[in-house]
């Protein structure tokens, strides 16, 4: 398969489909507008009244956090295990592109966070913060400070697992659904109760998804249909100068 009639399908639409969401939400200040709700709904003044709640704090946050290095770990232990047990050993390529996938996703968006310089909902002034806010497409406001709050990191833990959508696809094409719906649930469950504790706004959640799909679905094909380039072409092989010649032995 070619890049291109992969990425069409793959890239080219989602991502389409995404930019037009982000859009939408940049064009009405969606960001600030839910940030505004889900204070006051919380009856925050001061502070957001649900940033150490023991649900989205102890945890969708703390043991979300270590469920997804739970999850790493077992990957890399049956990565381990390819090498020794036959069983485990026909998906050994599959278990090595979901790590892969799964650090490039979580890396991705740390590199973004130094890069950019959006701010946390706790920390702008309007829901008792100190610093202003600003949109991704904005300059910051002379003299404010630079926020290092998007993407959404721990969000992204959760969504880098949708890489077991093509894990599934590889293998097992009728789960493949399954595997999306779990990186796509983890990821939902950790963004959420991240706007609850206005440590992040919505938007860097759904940028840290983009980055999972994309970064899973370049790697998939660099992995698994990428096609094999063998070290002389063809043409070059069937030529007779390259052939074995027979040694004349003289008397």
């Amino acid at each position: 398969m070619t890049f291109f009639s992969f990425a069409k399908g793959h890239l080219l639409l989602p991502l389409c489909f995404f930019a037009a969401i982000i859009g939408v939400l940049e064009w009405t200040h969606t960001d600030m507008r839910l940030a505004s709700e889900l204070f006051h709904w919380q009856g925050g003044v001061n502070s957001w009244p649900l940033r150490g709640h023991w649900l989205t704090e102890g945890v969708l946050h703390v043991a979300g956090h270590y469920f997804v290095i739970l999850l790493a770990l077992s990957v890399v232990i049956a990565i381990a295990m390819s090498f020794r047990n036959d069983t485990v050993k026909p998906y050994r390529k599959g278990l090595i592109f979901l790590f892969c996938s799964v650090l490039a996703s979580v890396l991705l968006v740390r590199m973004g966070k130094s890069v950019t310089h959006m701010t946390c909902p706790w920390d702008v002034v309007e829901f008792g913060g100190s610093m202003l806010h600003s949109s991704l497409f904005a300059r910051l406001p002379e003299g404010a400070e630079f926020g290092q709050c998007f993407p959404g990191g721990h969000t992204s833990g959760g969504f880098a697992w949708v890489a077991l959508f093509y894990v599934f696809k590889e293998y097992r094409p009728s789960l493949a659904k399954f595997g999306l719906a779990f990186g796509m649930i983890l990821g939902l469950a950790f963004g959420i109760a991240q706007e609850l504790r206005g440590a992040h706004f919505l938007t860097h959640d759904l940028w840290s998804l983009a980055i999972a799909w994309t970064s899973s679905s370049l790697l998939y094909y660099a992995f698994f249909l990428r096609p094999q380039v063998s070290k002389l072409p063809s043409a070059v092989r069937s030529m007779p100068f390259i052939k074995p010649q027979p040694h004349n032995r003289t008397a």
